[in-house]
């Protein structure tokens, strides 16, 4: 009797981690996430400066292109990094717009690892200590990132994403400065999936 009872609860949890899995072929999602970006040049704007990690958020959609293959296009904004050259001081925010493809591993798993890269397209502003802003041009680059989704149900995943961000010095509008916005970005999330062919 207890083999019977244990036989059909392992049956009734499989069953549900089975229901509760499900492959993104053909889906969209929506993303929201938050987490911090860490600068990996000193010379973040400028030649001899420093600059501070800062909160950022975004979000974006991405699209099942198969079993293993999705495209993704996001935007992430840098809220703040406090910017400091000797004496003065400074505040830069900068917004990535990146198009990437992911890999994913195991995609019909509750849990769902996937390592990626793309373009990306990035640009700011430069607050100086008087409270006068400078635009930071469009500069170009690409990230490789990984991460994982973890279904909480086939249409809500939790999504945790690591990148690294590298792109071509871009110029600070009305002065000599450039800025390099290599760096690291962690994010949590939430993605939101529709069902296939949700309009048929």
């Amino acid at each position: 009797m207890r083999r019977v009872m244990l036989l059909s609860t392992l049956t009734i949890i499989l069953s549900a981690a089975t229901a509760l899995a499900s492959g993104i072929d053909g889906r969209f999602g929506i993303t929201g996430k938050a987490g911090a970006l860490v600068p990996l040049k000193d010379d973040f704007i400028g030649g001899s400066t420093g600059s501070d990690p800062g909160l950022a958020a975004g979000g974006g959609i991405i699209f099942g292109l198969g079993n293993n293959l999705a495209i993704e296009v996001d935007a992430i904004h840098l809220m703040k990094s406090n910017v400091s050259s000797g004496a003065s001081s400074a505040e830069a925010s900068l917004t990535d717009v990146g198009l990437g493809l992911q890999y994913r591993f195991g995609p019909d798993n509750r849990l769902v690892p996937f390592i990626g890269g793309g373009a990306d397209f990035i640009k700011g502003e430069l607050k100086n200590s008087s409270d006068v802003t400078f635009n930071l041009d469009w500069t170009v680059g690409g990230h490789v990132n990984a991460g994982f989704d973890f279904f909480v149900t086939k249409g809500i995943a939790l999504t945790v994403d690591t990148r690294g961000l590298f792109a071509a010095d871009g110029d600070v509008k009305g002065t000599p400065l450039k800025y390099n916005p290599m760096s690291f970005i962690g994010t949590v999330g939430i993605r939101l999936f529709l069902p296939e062919h949700p309009f048929d």
